[in-house]
């Protein structure tokens, strides 16, 4: 049996709406998290930045290995939380 014209009309607009509000979501995500990492990036460069002008080696070795846990644990954690949050919605 067919369906009414005007109800799958009123289906289709329904549905083209969820759409375009779930790929709204989907990309501000994806925006937010590319956001985020360059943050992150940012935050490691400055710890970074003190190990070049610390006088001391001991404490530039510190800041040098916490440049790289701030930078790469970050962005490791963020895309991380992007997927999670991805598969939760049902991006992918």
């Amino acid at each position: 049996m067919p369906l009414n014209p005007k109800l799958y009309q009123e289906l289709q607009e329904k549905r083209s709406a969820e759409h375009r509000a779930a790929e709204r979501d989907r990309q501000w995500a994806m925006v937010r998290s590319g956001l985020a990492c360059l943050v992150w990036a940012v935050l490691g460069l400055v710890c970074y930045a003190f190990a070049f002008h610390t006088t001391d080696a001991g404490m530039a070795e510190i800041f040098k290995w916490g440049a790289y846990v701030i930078t790469y644990g970050g962005v490791a954690f963020t895309l991380l939380r992007a997927y999670r949050k991805g598969e939760a919605r049902g991006d992918w």
